[in-house]
């Protein structure tokens, strides 16, 4: 494979860095506030994003990185964006911040390649699975699938993403602005579907390509929350599009629907454009019998 070193040497720099990850969340790490959007950072969402950062470079050294905490200006992002003839990668050394600060285990990291439309190499870390069963590390690279590191077996076991029928029932991941889950479109899948916000897209994506959960949606999502998982669902078997239903192009892939399969999918896509008063009534009955589980914010 193109990737394989690179992919070991990632591994390898993850596994230093779980000491890091899995700490103290009453430690000093140098809690700030980001000016764009009032969102947490901390001093390790800038130490791992040099660190990758550091790694990317020593192989790709002609590549450009865009990283979660350098802060640039929207317009600047899309300029990026829109140069075609470069590879160019995102780096989120510390992906769920504020879940790491609350002492919950929903956060991790991802890197992701690309060039033109297509997404090359992605990789994701997720530090507590390494850490409890030894299977945090996933990786995924263009037309050769999508893999999940297995310490018990000192191997790399192929992702598979759920098909139809095989979960009790649907779950939806949600990813993005959570004030906007509550409004249509996104509402109309929480009337008819069991959602899940994940508040950390890497682990929302690790769900989806290992077959846990049926779908990632997300909402304004940034690239480097949403190419990463672009590539690891595409690899794992699953589906990916853009609300409407069109191919989910990089440079505009904010608003996304990546499902396990082609029913699943369907199935979303036909909610998030059917108006509010189509969905029918014994459908929301059902649910508010029901329930939508831990996490739903549509539990009647």
């Amino acid at each position: 494979m193109k990737y394989q070193q690179f992919t070991e040497t990632l591994k390898s720099l993850f596994v230093e860095l779980l000491p890091y990850y899995i700490g103290n969340a009453e430690d000093e790490i140098g809690t700030k506030v980001k000016p764009a959007d009032g969102t947490p950072v901390t001093s390790l969402d800038h130490y791992t994003l040099e660190r990758l950062r550091g790694v990317v470079a020593a192989d790709f050294p002609d590549d450009l990185t865009i990283g979660e905490e350098d802060q640039k200006n929207p317009e600047e992002i899309n300029r990026i964006l829109a140069r075609r003839d470069e590879c160019q990668w995102t780096v989120d050394g510390l992906d769920g911040t504020g879940n790491l600060l609350l002492g919950t285990n929903c956060y991790g990291a991802a890197i992701s390649r690309r060039r033109g439309d297509t997404i090359l190499y992605a990789a994701s870390f997720l530090p507590v699975d390494q850490k409890l069963r030894g299977n945090g590390f996933l990786f995924a690279e263009h037309a050769r699938g999508a893999w999940e590191w297995r310490e018990t077996r000192k191997d790399y076991v192929r992702l598979h993403t759920a098909p139809q029928g095989k979960l009790k029932r649907i779950t939806v991941m949600l990813e993005g602005g959570s004030k906007k889950f509550f409004k249509p479109p996104i509402s109309l899948v929480g009337l008819a579907e069991t959602m899940r916000p994940s508040v950390s897209s890497c682990v929302a994506g690790a769900a989806v390509a290992r077959g846990k959960a049926s779908a990632l949606v997300t909402i304004e999502n940034k690239p480097w929350d949403n190419w990463p998982n672009v590539l690891m669902i595409q690899e794992a078997g699953g589906i990916v599009t853009d609300f409407r239903g069109y191919p989910c192009l990089p440079e505009n892939c904010g608003n996304m629907v990546a499902a396990a399969n082609n029913a699943d999918h369907a199935q979303i896509v036909e909610l998030l454009n059917s108006p509010p008063d189509s969905i029918p009534l014994d459908v929301l009955h059902t649910i508010r019998r029901g329930g939508g589980g831990c996490g739903s914010a549509y539990e009647g």
